[in-house]
C-alpha cells in the first residue's frame, strides 16, 4: 500500500498507450453494434476479426505460445479502464454494459471444457437439484421449459431468483420459495449475472482510487 503511484503504475508509456488504444477500438466497435441494433449473432460475427486483430485471447486448451502475453494485455488494459470509467455513474454503467457484452462473446466462444473450468474456478453458490427433486417437480420444470428436448436436459441448478433476473423476467425458470430452478443449458445467463455483480463492485471500488494517471488516451465516442 505504501508504493508511490509511479511505482504502482510502472508501465512504459508507449506500451500503456497501445494497450488502451487497442481495447478502446474494441469497445467502440462493440458500442457501435448496439447503436446499429445488431443482434447478438450479428455482433458476434462482426466482432470476430476485430477481436482477433486488437485483443486476441486464445483458449486455455489451445496451448498457444502467445496465451500468457494475451492474458496479460487483457488484464492490464481492462483493469486500467475500469478505474478510468469509475469517475461517474454514467461512465460506470456504460463501461459495465460493454464489458458485459465482451465477456459474453468470449465466454460463449470458449469450448465446453474451458467454460466449465472457468465456472468451477469461481466457486459460485449454486445448488445442484437432485434427481428426487427433479422427479417431484417434473411437471413444473417442464412447464417452465416447454421447448426443451430430453436430450438437452442436463439437469438443473437452483439459486436465489435475484441472481438470474433475465431468466425470471422472460419466464424461463421455475420459481419456488425464492429459488429459481435453472437448466444447465442456461448457464451462460447465470455466469453473466454473476460477472455483472462482480464488475459493478469493482467499479465502485475503482471510484475511490486516486493513483491512476490523469491523462489517458480514452477516446470511446
Amino acid at each position: 500500500m505504501g508504493n508511490s503511484p509511479s511505482k504502482r503504475w510502472a508501465f512504459p508509456w508507449g506500451v500503456l498507450r497501445t494497450l488502451l488504444t487497442d481495447v478502446n477500438v474494441v469497445l467502440a466497435e462493440l458500442e457501435a453494434c448496439s447503436f446499429r441494433n445488431k443482434s447478438h449473432d450479428e455482433t458476434k460475427e462482426y466482432m470476430r476479426d476485430i477481436l482477433e486483430k486488437y485483443l486476441p485471447l486464445r483458449q486455455n486448451s489451445s496451448r498457444a505460445s502467445t496465451l500468457q502475453e494475451e492474458r496479460r494485455k487483457d488484464h492490464y488494459s481492462h483493469f486500467i479502464l475500469r478505474l478510468a470509467f469509475s469517475a461517474s455513474e454514467d461512465l460506470r454503467q456504460r463501461f459495465a454494459r460493454l464489458e458485459r457484452e465482451l465477456f459474453r462473446l468470449r465466454f460463449q466462444d470458449n469450448d465446453m471444457r474451458d467454460r466449465q473450468d472457468f465456472v468451477e474456478s469461481l466457486n459460485f453458490d449454486w445448488e445442484k437439484v437432485t434427481e428426487d427433486e427433479r422427479r417431484q417437480l417434473s411437471s413444473e420444470l417442464q412447464a417452465a421449459n416447454p421447448g426443451m428436448k430430453r436430450s438437452e436436459d442436463d439437469g438443473y441448478f437452483k439459486v436465489d431468483w435475484e441472481r438470474v433476473p433475465e431468466l425470471v423476467e422472460s419466464r424461463r425458470v421455475f420459481l419456488k420459495q425464492g429459488k429459481a430452478y435453472v437448466p444447465v443449458r442456461e448457464q451462460t445467463s447465470m455466469v453473466l449475472s454473476e460477472f455483472n455483480k462482480r464488475l459493478e463492485s469493482a467499479l465502485e471500488v475503482g471510484e475511490d482510487q486516486s493513483s491512476l494517471p490523469t491523462q489517458l488516451p480514452l477516446t470511446l465516442p
